[in-house]
């Protein structure tokens, strides 16, 4: 893999971290890019990713992906749930702390480096890997953030507009595509193709505008912030590669899900927090620190697993 990508992923941040201070763009573009990347770009960005030819190696894998991912979902649920009790948190600290554990940020950051790691391929196996994200994101997750609330249980055709999104779509249809060999026309590929090619450079960059609205003054001083980040960011993945190697488990089956666990806390985390009345500015400041950090972890956790 060729680290100087994966550094040039940051630089994007760097740039809209820059135009946000330096007043190129204004806060209210957030919301614009973020409904473009979610609704648009990305799904045409993993569709375009699942077209190639079938190959019962490549669905076998996937399927341990699945099966894998739901594993590491369900013991890494667990682990948020003793390490806040072990630190004996609770309330709206308890919430977010660890939906942060559970949680990283798989869609903005995962894929484009996952691309820039493992092309196409990578993109197609993230995208399978992450259907448990998609799923968990808006059932666990909301539970997680809203059980402070008497009211907390969010209506089931709510949560399904949430779960069957257009990335979702995308993953299904791409997979669809992938095992009976359906391939639309190369003109319709292409297209689809360049308008995904936007969401790396929107991606990083929304990531960008969002640190530069937070400041680094009020994080400092909150040791719990600290550790929360050495778990999200080095335990967790160095125990997910650990648990996978003595699995047997080699190749991009290994590399992915340790990649994925190694990214920061998930964008959507201030969302969530704020749509159930929990403590977003404390995911705000989650977000922060460890994308901030993700800088220097990354190339470690890349190192590690060659």
């Amino acid at each position: 893999m060729d680290l100087n990508k994966v550094i040039a992923l940051f630089l994007l941040i760097i740039i809209g971290y820059l135009a946000k201070k330096f007043k190129a763009v204004d806060g209210s573009i957030k919301g614009h890019i973020s409904r473009l990347v979610l609704n648009i770009t990305l799904p045409l960005y993993i569709f375009t990713a699942m077209q190639f030819e079938f190959s019962t190696e490549v669905l076998k894998e996937a399927g341990l992906l699945v099966v894998i991912s739901f594993s590491f979902y369900f013991v890494v649920t667990l682990l948020s749930y003793g390490y806040t009790s072990l630190f004996k948190m609770t309330g709206k600290k308890r919430d977010v702390y660890q939906y942060v554990l559970i949680f990283s940020n798989v869609g903005y950051m995962g894929y484009p480096i996952m691309y820039e790691i493992a092309g196409d391929k990578g993109m197609f196996y993230a995208a399978i890997y992450n259907l448990s994200f998609n799923v968990l994101t808006w059932t666990l997750g909301v539970f997680l953030m809203s059980r402070h609330k008497e009211d907390r249980n969010l209506p089931l055709k709510a949560r399904l507009a949430h779960v069957i999104n257009p990335s979702l779509v995308a993953v299904v249809l791409g997979f669809t595509c992938f095992v009976t060999g359906f391939r639309l026309p190369d003109l319709l590929i292409d297209t689809f193709k360049s308008v995904g090619q936007v969401t790396t450079p929107l991606s990083m960059m929304f990531i960008g505008i969002i640190l530069a609205e937070l400041h680094i003054k009020d994080i400092l001083g909150d040791w719990s912030m600290y550790l929360v980040t050495l778990m999200r960011l080095i335990i967790i993945p160095l125990s997910t590669y650990g648990v996978l190697w003595i699995l047997g488990i080699r190749g991009l089956v290994l590399t992915i899900p340790v990649v994925l666990a190694a990214m920061p806390a998930a964008a959507n985390t201030a969302i969530v927090a704020e749509r159930y009345d929990n403590d977003y500015q404390l995911a705000s400041k989650m977000i922060f620190i460890t994308t901030l950090t993700v800088i220097l972890t990354i190339p470690i956790i890349l190192r590690v697993i060659g």
